[in-house]
């Protein structure tokens, strides 16, 4: 027993002292980063699949530096072994975290019958025509047993209209009944509230959107815009079949 006990006292002792390295590499390179990016947000720094470089997360952003902080590579990693893009998949780790994190603060229209089958996030933007497009094809996604999440990301800004409008759908009384009237070209009424716009907005830009509808599926992947309904559906089915088959 004093044995095990002493092994077990070292073995913490040992991942201790592995994570206050951890924790002082990330430092250390978020303060190498930040003196040439100000803005830099650091979030997590691991090993990479490279011998001497470490990536470096800022959301779902990824840098390759060197441990002394002094050169740094963007791209994409390609293991040929397996012909994957590791870089991808640490990108689509990232996204998914975020936007499952914001989800309770997202405007949810999901299957009727509660069997949620897929779920698809959803960055729109209230005056954006595409957008529209996609919303009166939610109840044929519903029926399929997809759910929609939806995201605020007015295009023109957090000083526009449709900011002003994407405020007072979040601030609605039913926040789904107001954004159906919304897409339907009704301008709502408007009000302001605490309301997670602004930093729905802001999400966007860190995952990457560039334009609306920006969809992203269960596994972080972006599958594009406006995608007619059946076609998304057999994307999402397919995607589910690979997930499972794997």
């Amino acid at each position: 027993m004093p044995r095990l006990f002493h092994l077990l006292i070292a073995g913490l002792a040992l991942h201790a002292g592995l994570a206050q390295a951890d924790q002082k590499l990330h430092a250390e390179l978020a303060a190498k980063l930040g003196e040439a990016i100000p803005d830099a947000k650091v979030t997590a720094v691991n090993p990479s699949p490279i011998p001497g470089l470490y990536e470096v997360m800022l959301g779902a952003n990824v840098l390759y530096m060197t441990a002394d902080g002094r050169y740094t590579l963007r791209g994409d990693i390609f293991d040929l072994k397996t012909s994957s893009n590791l870089t991808e998949s640490r990108r689509a780790e990232a996204r998914i975290a975020a936007l499952i994190a914001e989800a309770p603060r997202a405007i949810e229209f999901a299957p009727v019958n509660g069997k949620v089958e897929s779920t698809v996030y959803v960055f729109t933007d209230i005056d954006c025509g595409y957008c529209r497009k996609l919303h009166a094809e939610v109840p044929k996604l519903n029926a399929a047993g997809i759910a929609v999440q939806y995201f605020a990301f007015p295009r023109a800004g957090l000083k526009s209209e449709s900011y002003d409008k994407a405020v007072a759908v979040w601030c609605a009384k039913d926040p789904r009944a107001a954004l159906t009237a919304a897409k339907q070209g009704k301008k709502p009424e408007l009000k302001k509230c605490d309301n997670p716009v602004a930093e729905q907005f802001e999400l966007g830009h860190s995952v990457g959107v560039q334009g609306t509808p920006a969809v992203f599926t269960e596994d972080g992947e972006e599958i594009g815009g406006y995608i007619p309904a059946p076609e998304l559906i057999k994307i999402l089915k397919e995607n589910k079949l690979v997930r499972e088959g794997g």
